[in-house]
C-alpha cells in the first residue's frame, strides 16, 4: 500500500541551510482520480521541504481537519464503499490536501504561522460495527501512505513546501497507540487466552486489517501473528484508574499496539521518520498519548533512530513534540498538570517537548462560558507555569474536534474574552478551524457542500476573523506576550468578575484586564506602572470605556462594563505608591467573617464626607449594588443578605461613585440550611423507555441504567436552589470533567412573570401540561450551560447568558446535584417555579445521539427520528417549605 517518491536525502547539513528536494509523482495503489502528469512533461518540481526550526513559543497554530476544511479535488471524494455522504457527520465530506494548499492565504492572513492537520495517513474508511467512517484520520491502516481521499505523497510535499515558502510550518498528527478497529472482544475476556471471544471486523473497508507490515499481523488465532506480538489483544478499558488497562487496553475498540515490543517501536519510528525526511514535517502532535507507557517516548523521540535525531539530520534543531494527554484538573487543583507532566521532558527524563493544555482549556470554559470564579484561571495559569519545564511551549486551545465548541455553551462576548486571554498568556495559541467564523458544531465543514455548510465559510471580513486577526497581529508584534513573565494582580474568588494580570519582557510591560461577569463590576484600586505622564497604549478592548484614568500612584479604580476586556502596553516604571501612606476615605468597621443560619445582617462604617451617596457592592457586582446615604457625621450602615442556602464566600466593597473612592475589600462567609421552598418526588426505576415505553438504549456494553431517574428533590433558600437528581446508576468510565457520563440532562424551568415557549429545542416534544418554559439547563459530562427561551426554536437553543450551575457528584448514592445561583439570572424567589427534567445521551463532541427505528452501538432505537429524544423525565414544582412538604 505504500506510496513512494524518489527524493535525494542530504545528511550532515549545517544549521540554518534550507534544502531543496526533487520529488516525483507517486502512484498510490488504491487512489481514485489521483493527480496525474502529462507523459510528455517532467513531473519533477522544486519543493522547499526542509527549513530550520522556528522559535516555537512565538508561533500561532491553526488546527484543521483535512476532510472538513477545503475540497480541492472532488474526484477523490468517493472511493466507492459507501463512506462518502456530506450530509452526515459520520461520513467523509470531501476535504483534501489540495484544498488546504488552495486556502493557505486564508490561514496566513488570519495570523497563523503553523498548520496542524488531522492525520493524513491511509485509514480504515468504513467500520460497519459502529457505522462510522475514518474521515478524521485516526484509524490507520498504513502509517506510511497518504489516504486516497486526501491525495498523494506529492500533494503532502506540496503542502509542506507551500507552507515553508510562506514562512510557515507543518505539524503532523501522529497516532502511536492504535490502528483502526479490525478486531474487538465481545463477552468475557481471558488474558491467558486472548483467542476467546475475539471478533474480527471482516466487512471493514477497504481492508479488514492493516495493510502495512508488521501491523498486518493482527490475528491472535494465527500462531505466527501471536508470536510476533504486535498488538496487545485486549478489550476496551473498563477502569481508567488501572494503569495496565490505561496503557494496554483498547480505547473505543481501536486495536491497541504493543508499544513495548521493539519491533513495534522500530516500525513506528520508521513510519513517522519517513514523513520528516520525505515531506518536511516540522513538528508532531501525538494523539492519545497517555494510553501509551510514558517510557515509550524516550525511545520514540530521543533514541539514535528517534524522531528528533531524524529531524536534526534535516536541519531541524528544535523539533517540537506535544502530546494529547486528555486530563483536566479540578478547580484550584493541579491534579491534571501532575498527570500530564509525567509524559513531558524534565530534568529526570527526556520525553515529549510539551503537551496540550487541557487543564487551562477547561478553566477557560468554566470562567468565560460558565461564570465560574476568575480565581480558577489565576490558579490555573500559575499551575501551568510551575508544572512544566517550559510552559511557553504548552499548546493552549479553546476548541478542538473532540469537544463541544465554546459557542455551544457560551456567548460571543465570552468567546472573544477567551481568545484575548489565550493570545496574551504563555503557551502556543491554537486556533481551531471555524472558530474564526463563530461555528457552533465541532465538526462542521468549512467548504460549500461539506457537512452542515451549504456555502463556503472563508469570509475574511467576518467579525470573529478580524478579531482573531487583530489579536494574532499584536502577539506577533510584541514578544512580551509570547516570552514575558506573568503575574496575577486581581481576581475574584466568589464568582465571575475581575481578572487582571501583568506580562513583562525586555523593558515592556502589558496589563490585561477582564470583567467576566454579565453585569458591570468594580475594579478596586488596581496597582499599575501607568500614570498620566506615562500612559499606556490600548492595543485591544471590548466594551471598555475610552476615558480610563490612572492616579498619581499608578492605581486605577473603575467600573468595568459587562464582559469587557482591555490589553494595555507600556514601559516599565517605578512609582511612589501614595495609597500606602494615606488611608482610605471609606472604612468598614462592623462586619463579621462568618454568618451562620441568619436571614439578614447589618454592616456599618464611616466615610470622610457627610451625606455621601454610597453603594454596597457584593462580589464586585455594581449592577446589583444597593444605594444608601451616610448621615450628617459620615456614619453609615446597610443591610447585608446572608440567607442563601448552602455555604458561600462573598466580598464587600463600599463604593463612592461621585469621588471614585472605594473601601478596602472585605470577605465574609455565609452558611445556611434554612429551606424556604421545596419539591420532592420519586420516579419508578426501569421506566427509561421513552414517551412510548418502547425506546431502546444504545447497544454498547457500557450503557446500563445511567439515564434512569429514581428520585428528585429541589430545595431553595434565598436566591439559591439545589436540585438533587438520584439516578439508577452513575458512571464516569471516560473520566468526564463534570464527573458523570452516559447521560445528558436537559432541564427546563417555568419561571414567574415571563412568557416562554412550549417546544423543546433539539430534543423535540413540548413542556408538559401545556405550560411554557423560560430557562433551560443542558448538562452532560463535558459541558454545562444555561439558555433562554428567547430566539429558541425546534432546531436551535436560545440565547446563552454564559452561566454554568455548579455540579456536585455523590457516586456512592448515585446522586447528581446542580446548584443554581438565581441572582445570576434574575431569580430571587423560587416559589412556584416548575422544573421539567429530561434525560438522553450525547457524544463527547456535544451532539444528541441519534434515534431511529433500529438501535445501534451508539444510537437509540424503537422510534422514528422525529420523536422526542427523551428517555426518562420528571416534572416538579416548588412550594413553600413545611416540615412534611413533598410532591
Amino acid at each position: 500500500m505504500s506510496s513512494s517518491v524518489r527524493v535525494p536525502v542530504f545528511t550532515g547539513l549545517l544549521l540554518g541551510i534550507s534544502i531543496i528536494l526533487l520529488a516525483c509523482q507517486p502512484q498510490p495503489l488504491m487512489q481514485k482520480a489521483a493527480n496525474s502528469c502529462d507523459p510528455d512533461t517532467s513531473c519533477a518540481e522544486e519543493l522547499l521541504l526542509h527549513v530550520p526550526s522556528p522559535q516555537w513559543q512565538d508561533q500561532i497554530v491553526y488546527f484543521l481537519m483535512i476532510d472538513r476544511f477545503s475540497d480541492g479535488n472532488p474526484s477523490n471524494n468517493d472511493q466507492g464503499v459507501g463512506e462518502f455522504d456530506p450530509s452526515k457527520e459520520s461520513h467523509y465530506s470531501g476535504g483534501d490536501l489540495n484544498g488546504i494548499i488552495n486556502r493557505l492565504d486564508y490561514i496566513k492572513n488570519l495570523g497563523a504561522t503553523a498548520v496542524w492537520t488531522t492525520p493524513q495517513v491511509a485509514n480504515q474508511w468504513w467500520d460497519p460495527l459502529v457505522n462510522y467512517s475514518g474521515y478524521h484520520g485516526y484509524w490507520a491502516r498504513d502509517f506510511k501512505s497518504v489516504d486516497e481521499h486526501y491525495g498523494s505523497l506529492l500533494d503532502y510535499q506540496k503542502l509542506s513546501s507551500a507552507l515553508h515558502n510562506n514562512g510557515m510550518y507543518l505539524i503532523q498528527d501522529v497516532v502511536v497507540n492504535h490502528t483502526g478497529n479490525f478486531f474487538s472482544y465481545q463477552g468475557d475476556y481471558d488474558q491467558d487466552d486472548p483467542t476467546q471471544n475475539i471478533v474480527f471486523n471482516h466487512h471493514s473497508k477497504p481492508s479488514n486489517r492493516p495493510t502495512q507490515f508488521p501491523f498486518n499481523q493482527n490475528d491472535v488465532t494465527n500462531p505466527e501473528h501471536r508470536a510476533a506480538n504486535i498488538f496487545n489483544w485486549t478489550p476496551n478499558i473498563q477502569d481508567f484508574s488501572i494503569h495496565k488497562q490505561e496503557t494496554t487496553y483498547q480505547t473505543s475498540d481501536l486495536d491497541d499496539l504493543n508499544t513495548q515490543n521493539p519491533v513495534v517501536r522500530k516500525a513506528l519510528k520508521d513510519a513517522f521518520g519517513f514523513w520528516i525526511k520525505e515531506a518536511g514535517v516540522d513538528a508532531v502532535r501525538i494523539d492519545t498519548a497517555k494510553y501509551v507507557e510514558k517510557e515509550f517516548y524516550e525511545d520514540f523521540l530521543h533514541a539514535e533512530d528517534g524522531l528528533e535525531a531524524i529531524a536534526e539530520q534535516t536541519g531541524r534543531d528544535h523539533f517540537l513534540s506535544f502530546g494529547e494527554i486528555y486530563q483536566t484538573s479540578d478547580p484550584l487543583s493541579d491534579n491534571g498538570e501532575r498527570k500530564i507532566n509525567q509524559y513531558v521532558s524534565d530534568d529526570s527524563a527526556q520525553r515529549m517537548t510539551s503537551a496540550i493544555g487541557f487543564p487551562l482549556y477547561k478553566d477557560i470554559s468554566r470562567v468565560f462560558a460558565g461564570s465560574a470564579p476568575t480565581s480558577y484561571l489565576s490558579y490555573r495559569l500559575m499551575a501551568q507555569m510551575r508544572s512544566f519545564k517550559n510552559p511557553y511551549l504548552v499548546s493552549n486551545f479553546i476548541d478542538n474536534h473532540d469537544v463541544e465548541r465554546f459557542l455551544a455553551s457560551g456567548n460571543i462576548n465570552g468567546f472573544k474574552q477567551a481568545y484575548a486571554l489565550m493570545m496574551t498568556v504563555p503557551g502556543i495559541p491554537t486556533i481551531y478551524q471555524g472558530d474564526e467564523q463563530a461555528f457552533l458544531n465541532s465538526r462542521r465543514a468549512m467548504f460549500a457542500g461539506g457537512y452542515l455548510s451549504a456555502q463556503d465559510q472563508f469570509n475574511q471580513q467576518s467579525d470573529m476573523y478580524l478579531f482573531i486577526q487583530k489579536l494574532a497581529s499584536l502577539r506577533q508584534a510584541h514578544k512580551v506576550f509570547s516570552r514575558g513573565s506573568i503575574e496575577i494582580l486581581k481576581d475574584n474568588s466568589t464568582g465571575a468578575g475581575v481578572l487582571a494580570y501583568k506580562r513583562q519582557y525586555a523593558g515592556q510591560v502589558a496589563y490585561i484586564l477582564f470583567n467576566t461577569a454579565k453585569q458591570s463590576v468594580l475594579l478596586n484600586s488596581l496597582q499599575t506602572e501607568f500614570t498620566e505622564n506615562n500612559p499606556p497604549q490600548l492595543l485591544a478592548s471590548q466594551n471598555l470605556p475610552t476615558d480610563l484614568t490612572f492616579a498619581a500612584d499608578g492605581s486605577m479604580t473603575v467600573v468595568l462594563p459587562a464582559q469587557s476586556f482591555g490589553i494595555f502596553l507600556g514601559k516599565t516604571q517605578t512609582i511612589n505608591k501614595y495609597s500606602e501612606i494615606f488611608p482610605s476615605v471609606i472604612s468598614v468597621q462592623k462586619i463579621q467573617t462568618v454568618y451562620v443560619q441568619q436571614t439578614h445582617a447589618v454592616v456599618a462604617g464611616k466615610v470622610s464626607d457627610p451625606n455621601a451617596k454610597l453603594l454596597r457592592v457584593i462580589d464586585g457586582k455594581v449592577g446589583d449594588a444597593q444605594a444608601f446615604v451616610a448621615d450628617q457625621f459620615g456614619n453609615w450602615q446597610v443591610e447585608l443578605p446572608v440567607n442563601d442556602l448552602g455555604e458561600h464566600r462573598h466580598s464587600l466593597d463600599i463604593f463612592w461613585p461621585e469621588k471614585n473612592k472605594v473601601s478596602a475589600t472585605h470577605f465574609y462567609n455565609t452558611r445556611s440550611t434554612v429551606i424556604e421552598h421545596q419539591a420532592i418526588t420519586s420516579d419508578p426505576q426501569g421506566d427509561d423507555t421513552g414517551p412510548t415505553g418502547r425506546y431502546i438504549k444504545p447497544l454498547d456494553e457500557s450503557i446500563g441504567c445511567q439515564m434512569d431517574i429514581t428520585e428528585v428533590e429541589a430545595r431553595a433558600g434565598g436566591s439559591v436552589m439545589e436540585l438533587d437528581i438520584k439516578m439508577c446508576d452513575i458512571s464516569n468510565l471516560w473520566s468526564p470533567p463534570n464527573g458523570f457520563d452516559h447521560v445528558s440532562f436537559t432541564i427546563f424551568f417555568d419561571l414567574k412573570n415571563r412568557q416562554g415557549i412550549s417546544e423543546l429545542p433539539l430534543i423535540g416534544g413540548h413542556y408538559p401540561n401545556q405550560q411554557k418554559w423560560d430557562l433551560a439547563h443542558m448538562a452532560f459530562g463535558w459541558a454545562s450551560y444555561l439558555y433562554w427561551s428567547d430566539d429558541a426554536t425546534r432546531h436551535n437553543e436560545g440565547e446563552k447568558p454564559g452561566i454554568a450551575p455548579e455540579i456536585e457528584i455523590d457516586k456512592h448514592n448515585n446522586s447528581i446535584r446542580f446548584i443554581y445561583q438565581g441572582s445570576d439570572f434574575g431569580v430571587q424567589d423560587w416559589d412556584g417555579v416548575s422544573i421539567y427534567i429530561t434525560t438522553w445521551d450525547k457524544s463527547g463532541e456535544g451532539n444528541y445521539r441519534d434515534l431511529s427505528a433500529k438501535e445501534a452501538l451508539w444510537a437509540f432505537g424503537g422510534a422514528g427520528s422525529n420523536e422526542p429524544k427523551i428517555l426518562d423525565d420528571v416534572l416538579i414544582k416548588l412550594h413553600p417549605y413545611t416540615q412534611d412538604s413533598s410532591e
